[in-house]
């Protein structure tokens, strides 16, 4: 039986210029031999060195469910006013794997009406929604949110697998201000006290009619960052209070379960990994008692501990099943005495396995916040920090998904995978590839669903800079994927020793400030399973093959 193999070699650093060598089966001076009937060539590999590798399939961890992204807000006004052209090529970049990246999730939002009645209070239109029902008592109207509606069918189309439909904020009929944002006067959560199954149905009509049209959605996410208090926050948004959040949880669940949905509750998409955590884990992090973050300071009840709320209580783990979302904000560095590349991640991984040693988490969002996220950046510096945050994720949380914020920005912001200029009706339709598109898509177009993350030995796992790695086995397409980070300014000499998956040739698509996911090389693999490869600074590299059984 003959399958894929994949390679991927991320090499992270500073330095922008980069030459990529790959000696096929030599590699550093070994002298090549050539048979008689002059095709395989076979080489000894000679060093020295700087890191030896070896993969053992047979010690396996996390399932990968996912790479993804979302539409919110950019791809309503691009899909209605884009012509039918620039909207398949921005389509083709980020869902197909011939010509673009290949995502396999694409996050869905559904919009809350801010786009009618918060003008004046979320001043930019791109940060505003449409909704499906403006008021209690009225008719949905489907053709709302009609840019984004494009964009979903065109990743259904292109074979994206997993649709998740999001919410940010309740209808603005539905909420005690009437506005799609709290105020300070609205208490723990904007939504009106006995809403929740209003607020189930809601969704539940939603997901209905969608999978009617051929487009059903396998999560829906009800909840987003309901730690934070959203107050005057120029965009959608509402805070939930633990007890806000169970009653919510728990009457979609009933809503799903009366009407035959398969939909799956992901919960709660928390701010950020810190307030996952249950006390006794962020003390260990922080030396402090408790997470006080976002609106836990506002006397109104507990923000924080979602792992415990949602994993720890059989009623709501039943809701949710065993996965926790979240998201990576702030949770990209590491310091002394604040190593939440490491550290950190170790400890959610421990905390999760507390209440489940199946449980599973998923980054459903990310992009470059805090001092390093304003200006717009498309070069190779900002991907080779989101390359790093991502093997983190994956490494040492143990994240089975891994989704980026938002597609396509227009702002001077390091948000988007994909930018543009254009922002009225009449402005040109350009588009602009980022890096971090690219990035993305060496782990999300050779990555795919049901891949499994196994042993990588030979690296020091305690390092936060210099070379790391990770590498996956996909069972049912008998593939295999390695990924290395080298984050120092030195080309580093790698010797990969397959572990006894046998492959012939590998394809080598680079991401560095010369290319975009090029496939630049192919590489003979030696009959022992053994290659060579030199990763320069500032790359990354996928390898990718088939398999000989």
């Amino acid at each position: 039986m003959k399958g894929r193999i994949i390679v991927a070699i991320f090499a992270i650093g500073a330095t922008l210029g980069i030459l990529v060598y790959v000696w096929s089966v030599g590699g550093f001076g070994g002298d090549q031999e050539v048979d008689e009937g002059g095709d395989a060539v076979v080489a000894e590999l000679t060093g020295p060195f700087d890191a030896e590798i070896k993969l053992d399939a047979s010690v396996t961890y996390q399932t990968i469910d996912n790479f993804g992204a979302s539409d919110a807000w950019s791809m309503d006004p691009i899909g209605k006013h884009w012509t039918e052209e620039n909207k398949n090529r921005v389509a083709d970049l980020l869902f197909s794997r011939e010509k673009g990246i290949g995502l396999s999730a694409w996050r869905f939002n559904i919009g809350a009406g801010s786009a009618v009645t918060d003008r004046n209070i979320i001043p930019d239109p791109w940060r505003r929604a449409e909704a499906f029902k403006m008021t209690e008592d009225g008719e949905y109207d489907w053709s709302k949110q009609s840019g984004q509606q494009w964009f979903l069918r065109a990743a259904k189309e292109r074979g994206v697998e997993t649709l998740i439909a999001f919410v940010n904020s309740p209808p603005v009929w539905m909420t005690k201000n009437g506005h799609a944002q709290p105020d300070a006067s609205v208490g723990s959560t904007n939504l009106k006290e006995g809403y929740e199954d209003k607020f189930a149905t809601f969704l539940v009509d939603v997901l209905e009619h969608f999978r009617e049209e051929g487009l059903e959605f396998q999560y829906i996410s009800p909840i987003n960052e309901p730690t934070w208090d959203w107050n005057n926050a120029w965009q959608e948004g509402n805070r939930y209070n633990n007890e806000d959040l169970r009653r919510v949880i728990l009457a979609l669940h009933k809503e799903l379960k009366e009407r035959g949905l398969d939909a799956q509750i992901s919960a709660p998409d928390g701010v950020e990994i810190t307030a996952l955590l249950d006390n006794e884990y962020f003390t260990k992090f922080t030396k402090q008692a408790m997470y006080m973050g976002g609106a836990n300071n506002l006397g109104m009840g507990k923000y924080r501990e979602y792992i415990k709320e949602l994993l720890g209580d059989p009623e709501m783990k039943e809701a949710v099943g065993n996965k926790i979302a979240s998201h990576s904000y702030w949770s990209d560095y590491s310091r002394p005495g604040d190593d939440r590349l490491g550290e950190l991640r170790d400890l959610l991984a421990a905390n999760l396995r507390k209440y489940d040693p199946e449980a599973k988490y998923w980054v459903t969002e990310y992009c470059i916040l805090g001092d390093y996220g304003p200006g717009r950046d498309l070069g190779i510096d900002p991907a080779l920090f989101v390359a790093r945050t991502i093997h983190f994720d994956l490494t040492r949380a143990g994240a089975s998904a891994w989704q980026w914020w938002t597609a396509v920005s227009k702002v001077d912001y390091k948000d988007g995978l994909i930018y543009t200029d254009f922002n009225n009706v009449k402005d040109e339709q350009n588009i602009l590839t980022s890096k971090i598109l690219w990035t993305l898509g060496n782990y999300s177009k050779f990555i795919r669903p049901g891949a499994v993350r196994i042993s990588l030995t030979g690296l020091d796992e305690e390092a936060r800079s210099g070379l790391f790695g990770s590498a996956y086995v996909h069972e049912g397409e008998q593939m295999v994927t390695v990924v290395f980070v080298n984050d120092g300014q030195e080309t580093e000499r790698v010797k990969v020793d397959l572990g006894g998956l046998a492959a012939n040739v590998l394809e080598m698509h680079v991401t560095s400030a010369d290319h975009d996911l090029e496939h630049v090389e192919d590489i003979e693999v030696r009959p022992d399973g053994l290659l060579a490869v030199e990763i320069p600074p500032c790359s990354i590299v996928t390898l990718y093959g088939g398999l000989d059984h």
